[in-house]
């Protein structure tokens, strides 16, 4: 039987990369080289409510994918419940950083502003963990190796890229908003990947 809920997973990211090319492509003064996705949302940031919908929109599809995939009983592995919880609690977090937003660069640190890195630093390493922990609970099935494989790949470039990106930021990098785009679309990708195996492919792991 085909669920529903990876249609959610899949849907979810494609919302996510439309509104971050979107919100970009709506402001003169945005650089997707150089601006990180938060900027979008940022307080008093323009387009800052049809943003905030869209983000929040594909906030709640992670948290129902999240949900639906740790009550699909076709899969019994504690990493891979594990994995998909970190993927509520990471939709979760995602609503809250609309909420404790991104201080503007060069002005005054705030709260809200120290509250949005902390969260997103929790979010960018319950992503790896929760990519590794997927990997390593499909690796069991004979068809699925190949996307084993792909997880560990993926959760490495994350991690270089996460890391080069959080750098380039704090120096005020040129590039700091491309590494941050390289590392999220990844986990998109990889979110889309997931959703569709378990979509298609649900009666045939083996």
């Amino acid at each position: 039987m085909k669920k529903i809920y990876p249609i959610f997973g899949i849907i979810g990211p494609v919302v996510y990369i439309l509104a971050v090319f979107i919100g970009g492509a709506l402001r003169h003064d945005y650089s997707a080289l150089y601006n990180s996705i938060s900027e979008l949302s940022m307080a008093n940031a323009p387009n800052k409510l049809l943003l905030d919908v869209l983000f929040g929109i594909y906030n709640l599809f992670i948290i129902i994918f999240g949900l639906g995939a740790y009550l699909d009983i076709k899969i019994n592995s504690k990493k891979y419940n594990t994995a998909t919880i970190m993927l509520v609690v990471i939709g979760i977090l995602g609503l809250m950083v609309l909420v404790f937003t991104q201080d503007p660069r060069g002005a005054p640190g705030t709260l809200n502003g120290m509250i949005h890195i902390i969260l997103s630093g929790i979010t960018a390493a319950m992503t790896i963990i929760s990519v590794i922990l997927v990997g390593l609970s499909f690796k069991s099935y004979v068809n699925m190796k190949l996307f084993s494989w792909y997880s560990y790949i993926t959760a490495i470039f994350i991690f270089i890229s996460g890391g080069a990106g959080a750098a380039s930021i704090a120096n005020n990098s040129p590039i700091g908003g491309l590494f941050e785009r390289i590392t999220i679309f990844l986990f998109m990708i990889w979110v889309i990947v997931l959703s569709y195996i378990l979509l298609k492919e649900y009666d045939q792991l083996e």
